[in-house]
């Protein structure tokens, strides 16, 4: 071989062997950045939402306060929807369900708690229904949402065709519209079965049928009811049923004791029952609310007897305001007309509003007198009426003059116990109605959920509540349907670094045969 040939063919071999290497070692490269990036986005998936709602009214995201809520867990949870996963994706709005449970899997994650997710269908599994029968009161059946606590062995159910609700987006909106309260349903459930000190009520009612009064004003009360039942019970309070004409009221077994807009008058043992109670032994610590009705002091005497020991009267006459109002629904009375907007009056009590720009309402409200006579007692005015506002007498029809009005008053006795302050309450609503389902329910329209919440936290000594806005749906949306979403995963971990490698390798082909 001649020293030229020689010469020639070694610069060239070893050119395409550092080529060759280079080659290798970049796709390998390469490859190990995509192998990377997969287990990263993996991860990341698993621990973070991979927010791709393209829904304009964002019905598949957590707000932040459930976001919060789960990423404080310091426990699990399991949550059991008694119907086929299947059967609800198949269903219009019903498919939100679990999708949005998926997103309450993937924020827990952050946390020290787990959400464990089970659809049962009941015909086939009746062991699992079984499971949780024993920690509910209720029966338990195909529909029901059970949320459930192992640590704390507690179980809040609610069912699935609740977690939708029609009306207007506001009190000016008379179209039908749907509204996604599932989020709020389950976030509060999951807060009432992990709460470590849950206040104990006992919810006064007519249990001696002598001393009912008509089925009309017996209807108002039964919402009344209903405002214990799906808001304070959600809440982190567990809810009993007293006679309201009882002679003794245990401080064991209650913290506090919620008298409804009653129309008969509560008796003189309940009186007595009620100041024991409060007195506690002299350990203080109790709360009495009443939640004012359709009478006022003048028709229940010992009601306001007992009132007048804290300082506390409930006028006969209801507020109007004609400027500063707006026109509200309620369950009870059907359309209700202008009703009053009512001003926070004691900041420290109602706490921070998540949005201060809403209104709170105040159908049907009496006035609350702040009466001059027991020094030992501080009252403080906690919400009022507008300076335009005026009292009409329910007898006479005649009107006061303008000027603000009480609607809300806390009466506190205090005592020095070692290095705290203990202290008992007595709080009066001027009206049962600002609890009105139709009202507190919708929370992107009115603050009374907030405030009534965080003026029942403060006398019980909770920390501020927290109320989940529900979703006002909108017809016209862009969904990813879950077919969709692997597309994009797909797209992302495995087409876009195939295009990668694929153009590297193209690269490294005509770089070699140059």
């Amino acid at each position: 071989m001649s020293k030229k040939e020689t010469g020639e063919k070694k610069p060239k071999n070893l050119k395409k062997f550092k080529y060759g290497s280079m080659s290798v070692i970049v796709i390998v490269l390469v490859i190990a950045i995509v192998v990377v990036v997969n287990v990263i986005t993996s991860i990341l998936m698993n621990r973070y939402p991979l927010k791709v709602d393209l829904t304009s009214d964002k019905r598949y995201e957590l707000c932040e306060e459930t976001q919060n809520v789960l990423k404080s867990l310091e426990t699990d949870i399991e949550i059991a929807v008694m119907i086929p996963k299947e059967t609800l994706l198949a269903a219009d709005y019903y498919n939100m369900i679990p999708k949005i449970l998926e997103q309450y899997q993937v924020y827990a994650e952050q946390g020290k708690g787990e959400i464990k997710l089970d659809y049962i269908d009941t015909t086939k599994d009746p062991d699992k229904v079984t499971k949780y029968s024993k920690y509910y009161n209720g029966e338990l059946g195909a529909g029901s949402v059970v949320v459930f606590s192992p640590e704390k062995e507690r179980a809040e159910v609610s069912y699935v065709g609740q977690m939708f609700s029609t009306g207007g987006t506001s009190q000016y909106d008379t179209s039908t519209n749907i509204r996604f309260t599932g989020e709020s349903t389950i976030t509060s459930a999951i807060i009432a079965v992990t709460d470590a000190n849950p206040v104990k009520c006992a919810y006064m009612l007519y249990a001696d049928k002598e001393h009912q009064t008509p089925a009309y004003n017996m209807q108002q009360t039964y919402y009344a009811e209903i405002f214990l039942e799906q808001f304070l019970t959600k809440n982190g309070y567990q809810a009993d049923y007293i006679d309201i004409y009882t002679s003794e009221i245990s401080t064991e077994d209650y913290d506090m004791v919620i008298i409804p807009g009653i129309e008969a008058d509560i008796s003189e043992d309940t009186v007595n029952a009620l100041d024991t109670f409060l007195y506690n032994d002299g350990n203080y610590g109790k709360s009495v609310v009443y939640l004012g009705g359709v009478y006022g002091s003048s028709i229940l005497p010992n009601l306001a007897e007992f009132l007048a020991k804290w300082n506390i009267s409930v006028s006969d006459g209801f507020i109007n305001d004609e400027q500063s109002c707006m026109t509200v629904t309620v369950s009870a009375a059907g359309s209700a007309g202008l009703v009053p907007i009512v001003n926070i009056a004691d900041t420290d009590t109602v706490g921070e509003l998540p949005n201060s720009k809403l209104p709170v309402v105040a159908p049907f409200a009496r006035s609350v007198e702040i009466l001059d006579k027991n020094t030992d007692y501080v009252v403080t005015p906690v919400l009022k009426s507008a300076g335009t506002s005026y009292i009409v007498d329910a007898q006479t029809g005649e009107n006061s003059g303008n000027g603000e009005h009480n609607v809300i008053v806390m009466s506190k006795r205090e005592k020095q116990a070692g290095f705290d302050i203990v202290n008992s309450n007595v709080i009066v609503v001027g009206s049962m109605f600002m609890a009105d389902t139709t009202i507190v329910e919708n929370t992107s329209s009115y603050n009374n959920a907030n405030v009534l919440l965080n003026i029942f936290n403060n006398a019980a000594g909770k920390g501020a509540g927290i109320i989940i806005p529900q979703k006002n749906l909108q017809e016209n949306n862009l969904a990813l349907t879950a077919g969709q979403l692997k597309g994009l995963k797909a797209f992302v971990e495995w087409i876009i670094p195939g295009i990668v490698v694929l153009i590297g390798i193209v690269v490294i082909v005509r770089r070699k045969n140059r």
